[in-house]
């Protein structure tokens, strides 16, 4: 656990109950910063959606995804998709995101950490994410956690009108 100002960080699995506040939650994240996948107003997912979405991940034992709470609130959130295909069973992708008001609290090292422990019990070797290559903060996480860049995606994303790279990174366990 990690401390938020005076208040601990919760690390637990998501749950079917968590649909219909994940909704908001995910709306609000959205907004606030230009590194997300989607941009404000453009997540539109309806909390019965978000339902079977947590359902299909529980089926897939590569699948897991984890919700950071400061006093019964969600402050940052970590999805790892695994696959169950034969040749890519091993690998899984990463997205994590944290509410502003939480950054610098290591919410976002918690949940890392947290998926880094995991993801060897369910027979996963390489942990894998995107990350804008103008987001310094969170490249030097990754970095810091043992992730290394692989490459580099040229025109990956538009945001507000501008072409945007990214690196895929990695996490490599020994074997």
């Amino acid at each position: 656990m990690t401390q938020s100002g005076s208040n601990e960080v919760r690390i637990r699995d998501v749950s079917l109950q968590d649909a219909e506040k994940l909704v908001p939650f995910r709306c609000a994240l959205f907004g606030q910063s230009e590194f997300m996948l989607y941009g404000p107003g453009e997540y539109v997912q309806t909390p019965a959606e978000v339902a079977a979405q947590i359902e299909r991940a529980a089926q897939i034992p590569t699948c897991r995804n984890l919700i950071a709470e400061v006093d019964d609130e969600f402050v940052g959130m970590l999805g790892v998709a695994g696959s169950a295909i034969p040749r890519i069973r091993h690998a899984a992708m990463l997205v994590v995101g944290v509410l502003r008001s939480s950054w610098g609290h290591g919410v976002a090292t918690a949940l890392m950490t947290e998926a880094i422990q995991w993801a060897p019990t369910v027979g996963l070797s390489r942990l894998e994410l995107f990350v804008m290559t103008s987001n310094a903060r969170a490249i030097a996480l990754y970095e810091r956690l043992g992730f290394k860049v692989e490459g580099r995606r040229r025109r990956a994303y538009i945001v507000n009108g501008v072409e945007v790279d990214d690196y895929l990174m990695s996490y490599i366990f020994d074997a």
